[in-house]
């Protein structure tokens, strides 16, 4: 029996300390496996921000980085805010309502004190400011202007237009010719709004926007919104037929093969018409989008396009951190691969096709997003665009000022 007993000892001994053993090898694995969640709504980014997390996944083996891209994002987001689902990463914009609100409601991990926040262009990073505290950081602005076939403008002796009417003048001679002046994808509800913010950026400016929050200001009566409403339906009947019933990407393909000479749309668009015409660079250029007859007067969009904030209950604050560092740190090679403008200071713009918008971009001649400013946040964003659609589908000027009248009073306190 003693015999017994000792032998079932060692054995348990044995087993004691194989178990003392593997529970280091969990541990060694979970330090190796850490995961975080970047939620990133920008879907023409997934292949460039897939390169740079399997970068630095090979220089951080402990770190490991999952991207999820979802359609209407911003919408999602939200939801996952609202049940405590909130990702440990994501895509935020600055001044814009749901940023503000999420910062003081302490949502938000405070990075004020992150040295890679002195690394990035103040005048840009000083947006994310809420009680003089930071809660996002900023990698890239978007531009939004005029992309134009170079061989179509050169087969028709067209030069690039810098007035309103120069626009015109440009669609009515390649209409004339049966050239179709402009592609659009109105059936995705938020690419209507890409084209339209164009004249609402040009007329009204940050202090505007605050007396309109307040109830100071009125969308029916308002001639600027009048003049803005009218340009827009006079430049939609340049657009081809069947705009309403054509999506984002059958845009993407149509302007790409030559299919329209003019595209009014973002620099984010840049790398998925590259993947679809490999002599992009050369046939394709860009230039600001000419709301007003007064060149000087015109304005191009431009935001932050990719803004970082990290939850504060996330359960990896240091790896997250670390991963935004990195990105701030290859903001060079973001800003090649992605086709925008970059944030930090430093970043040279390399693209050749956005070349057409810089000079806008480099003397200040430039209008953050209107909608970034708008009580009410991406739900403000989201119904705009689709009154906008009814407006491009029904063309009735009064009905949509008082559709967007009824719908602004709604956001205000």
């Amino acid at each position: 029996m003693k015999k017994s007993f000792s032998l079932l000892s060692v054995m348990g001994a044995a087993l004691i300390l194989a178990a003392c053993n593997n529970t280091e090898s969990p541990t060694e694995g979970a330090e190796s496996d850490t995961t975080i969640e970047f939620f990133q709504v920008k879907a023409e980014a997934v292949n460039t921000f897939d390169t740079l997390i399997e970068q630095f996944e090979e220089e951080n083996p402990g770190i490991k980085v999952e991207q999820n891209t979802v359609p209407d994002g911003m919408t999602v987001l939200t939801t996952r805010f609202s049940t405590g689902d909130v990702p440990d990463l994501f895509i935020t914009y600055p001044v814009e309502q749901d940023y503000v609100l999420r910062a003081n409601n302490d949502y938000l991990l405070d990075i004020t004190d992150e040295d890679f926040t002195e690394k990035i262009n103040p005048e840009i990073q000083d947006r994310y400011l809420v009680d003089d505290r930071m809660y996002g950081a900023a990698l890239s602005l978007n531009a939004n202007g005029v992309l134009y076939n170079k061989t179509i403008f050169n087969d028709h002796n067209l030069e690039v237009p810098e007035t309103w009417d120069g626009l015109i003048e440009v669609m009515e001679e390649l209409d004339a010719n049966d050239v179709t002046p402009v592609i659009m994808g109105n059936q995705n509800v938020d690419q209507t709004s890409i084209f339209n913010l164009n004249f609402i950026a040009q007329q009204f400016d940050e202090d505007y926007w605050e007396r309109f929050n307040n109830g100071e200001e009125n969308v029916v009566g308002s001639s600027e919104w009048e003049e803005a409403s009218e340009k827009m339906l006079e430049a939609l009947q340049y657009a081809q037929r069947d705009h309403m019933g054509t999506d984002y990407d059958q845009g993407n393909d149509l302007f790409a093969n030559g299919q329209g000479a003019m595209y009014f749309m973002g620099a984010w668009v840049l790398p998925t018409l590259r993947d679809m015409n490999d002599n992009f660079d050369e046939e394709f250029g860009y230039f600001p989008f000419p709301q007003t007859n007064n060149p000087e007067e015109n304005v191009t969009i431009s935001g932050v396009d990719v803004g970082l904030s990290i939850a504060a209950d996330t359960d990896h604050p240091e790896e997250t951190l670390k991963f935004v560092e990195f990105l701030i740190d290859e903001a060079q090679q973001f800003a090649d691969m992605d086709g925008s403008f970059s944030a930090v200071e430093g970043v040279e713009v390399n693209d050749e096709v956005l070349q057409g918008l810089l000079p806008h971009v480099e003397n200040g001649q430039i209008a953050n997003w209107p909608n970034h400013y708008w009580a009410g946040g991406t739900a403000a964003e989201a119904d705009f665009r689709g009154h906008t659609q009814n407006f491009f589908n029904h063309q009735n000027i009064d009905q949509y000022l008082e559709d967007l009248e009824n719908m602004f009073e709604s956001y205000r306190n």
